[in-house]
């Protein structure tokens, strides 16, 4: 009897260490089965990011380099990348653009210099100008001697028009500390480099969100939407700037501005040796298409969101909170304004399950966790057996966790949530989490650090597939009892670029949606002006008023002002003496003399009022000034008022 327990007890011990192995040796057949449907889904979905990917490669490609040199069959996108690759020697095109620098240098100093000076001689004489008929018009009024303090005034984004002098600057300011400064000087040097590009006009009439929907150029309009996110939160928001959203933002500023015009140029000429091939389905290294052929091949059905995350159908009961499908969101490409976050956090309280691709700081502000940068690109996924385990009963019960290694991913983003939120870790890079899970209300949201196991190239390196499938499969509601083989095929919508941003609620919110709001104010301004014009023309008619005469006091100051600034002192002082020659013979006695009458009646000396009135009677048009013009005419109108006893006659 005593050996018959003993062997029972070795028997159940060996049983329950089998379990285990068991599960282990599943779990490891599933990976490879998951890695070797991902190797047939890219040989039969026939894709080109691999061989051929479309160049040149933008922001968030560059960013998947780093595992280009650890994949086999990658070759064109490890030379996209400048993986492995000597530097090569200077080709005929750049020997010549080294041997022109200097004389473009010197040509460029030269036309610099030749603006300057044709729009700086119309300046000056036009300030010029202005000081003669301001000293003409009326003498300068004695103002005291105050000193005033004048403050710095801001520079606005609109007025920078040199994009490397912004981007010097905003280091400068960065350096200082003076962040908020720097951020906007960064989002300014983007806009400028893309105006100088003919990409968009800059005005101090639009805003941000205008400068991205109108951006022509289309690998500058994903930084762009990151640049003014990051300064519409510090700006609008109220949010403090950091130092790591500085960081992001120079680079994607640095990558704007960078793309100048020559290179532009140089890029169209040779285009077809540099490869430039326009886009096509697979090419893209950090497109979805991939992944998502993994998923169907592994008991998910696929697709893409067929609304926007504002407008998510609430569950209602539990019936429609099982039939939802798990929604996958990559906010580093989907954009999330905040009354789609607002809802789509709302659809998840309610039962939804949502997977959040993409940097934290993006995540919406109720799951917003604490950036960690990790030590390892390592990627260990610490998930559920495949398959459930069978109790000696025959009952279903909980299998243990198994590990999925040898994953890379191609940056080291991880995170970690506050100790007061309750969350599930599921993928590590070694000591820290890339990828958790946790309840939202009644629903589930799987976060992890970056997407880049949900792109073309993240999913190439082995168990990469296998771990994405196994983190889509530990978000469902019902794991980790029927998430392996045998669970149910599950829905998946994946959201596009444009479902992060609300539809409109009326035709006029999409004309401003679509940047039409200015036009159509002004439609509707125009259409009230041709009515008013077509309908006063059926009004009853008025009388129309005579117009009024001018006084000749008014002419005779207008002649003044004219001979003041053509400087014809000289006609001007013989036109006044022979008009008041002509007054004085009207009032004197037959052959009386104007100098005497002039001096008895006015109290001057004879002398003086003789020499006035000889230089007023000699002056010609053809002589030279001789500074003292306005003067003397100024002298004979006050004697001649005292002498006639009226001023409006001989005012001149």
């Amino acid at each position: 009897m005593k050996r018959a327990v003993v062997a029972f007890a070795l028997l159940s011990t060996m049983a329950a260490h089998a379990r285990p192995a068991r599960a282990e040796s599943e779990a490891a057949r599933e990976a490879a089965s998951i890695d070797a449907s991902a190797k047939a889904a890219y040989v039969e979905g026939k894709y080109t990011f691999c061989t051929a990917p479309s160049r040149p490669l933008g922001i968030r490609q560059r960013g998947l380099c780093g595992i280009a040199a650890e994949l086999d069959d990658c070759e064109g996108f490890q030379k996209a990348c400048n993986v492995g690759e000597a530097p090569k020697e200077p080709g005929w095109l750049d020997r010549m653009a080294e041997w022109l620098g200097p004389a473009a240098t010197v040509l460029l100093y030269a036309l610099v210099g030749v603006i300057v000076v044709a729009v700086a001689v119309p300046v000056i004489r036009a300030l010029a100008s202005r000081r003669r008929d301001r000293k003409l018009a009326r003498r300068a009024s004695e103002a005291p001697n105050r000193a005033h303090v004048v403050e710095d005034r801001p520079v606005h984004a609109e007025e920078i028009t040199d994009a490397e002098a912004a981007l010097r600057l905003a280091g400068e300011h960065r350096a200082r500390g003076q962040l908020k400064e720097a951020l906007g000087l960064y989002l300014a040097a983007s806009l400028a480099a893309l105006d100088r590009r003919g990409a968009l006009r800059v005005a101090r009439h639009r805003t941000n969100g205008e400068y991205v929907r109108g951006c022509e150029e289309a690998a500058a309009r994903a930084p762009l939407r990151e640049i003014v996110r990051e300064v519409d939160k510090v700006e609008f928001g109220g949010a403090p700037p950091t130092d790591d959203v500085l960081s992001r933002v120079a680079a994607r500023a640095e990558a704007i501005v960078r793309v100048s015009a020559s290179a532009l140029i140089v890029l169209a000429i040779g285009l077809f040796a540099s490869g430039c091939s326009p886009r096509q389905r697979g090419d893209d290294p950090a497109g979805a298409d991939l992944p998502i052929a993994v998923l169907e091949r592994n008991g998910f059905r696929v697709g893409w969101l067929e609304t926007s995350l504002a407008t998510l159908p609430i569950p209602e009961d539990d019936r429609a909170t099982e039939e939802a499908p798990i929604v996958i969101v990559d906010v580093e490409k989907v954009p999330l304004e905040d009354e789609a976050a607002a809802h789509m956090m709302r659809w998840v309280e309610t039962g939804g399950v949502l997977v959040l691709f993409g940097h934290v700081d993006d995540w919406p502000s109720e799951l917003r966790p604490r950036e960690v940068t990790a030590e390892t690109r390592d990627l260990v996924v610490r998930a559920f057996a495949p398959r459930a385990a069978l109790n000696d009963e025959g009952d279903e019960e909980l299998s243990a966790p198994i590990e999925i290694a040898g994953g890379r991913t191609a940056r080291r983003d991880a995170f970690a949530w506050s100790a007061t939120a309750s969350a599930e870790e599921l993928a590590f890079l070694g000591d820290a989490t890339y990828a958790a899970r946790r309840r939202v209300g009644e629903g589930i949201v799987l976060g992890v650090a970056n997407d880049d196991l949900f792109t073309n190239v993240g999913v190439m390196p082995p168990r990469n597939a296998a771990a994405l499938v196994a983190l889509i499969r530990a978000a469902a509601p019902d794991s980790p009892r029927r998430t392996g083989i045998g669970a149910p095929i599950r829905d998946v919508r994946v959201a596009r670029a444009e479902d992060g941003i609300p539809p409109p609620a009326n035709p006029f919110a999409a004309l401003v949606a679509a940047g039409l709001g200015k036009g159509a104010w002004h439609a509707l301004g125009a259409a009230i002006l041709l009515f008013l014009a077509y309908g006063i023309r059926h009004a009853r008619p008025r009388a129309v008023a005579a117009p009024a005469r001018r006084a000749f006091a008014e002419h005779v100051e207008a002649t003044g002002a004219f001979y003041g600034k053509t400087r014809a002192h000289t006609h001007a002082l013989g036109a006044y003496g022979r008009f008041l020659e002509v007054r004085l013979r009207e009032s004197l006695p037959r052959g009386a003399d104007p100098v005497a009458y002039l001096a008895a009646r006015s109290g001057a000396a004879p002398e003086r009022v003789a020499e006035v009135y000889r230089r007023a009677l000699e002056a010609k048009a053809g002589d030279a000034p001789q500074g003292d013009e306005l003067e003397l005419i100024e002298e004979l109108r006050l004697l001649a008022e005292k002498a006639l006893g009226t001023s409006g006659a001989t005012r001149g």
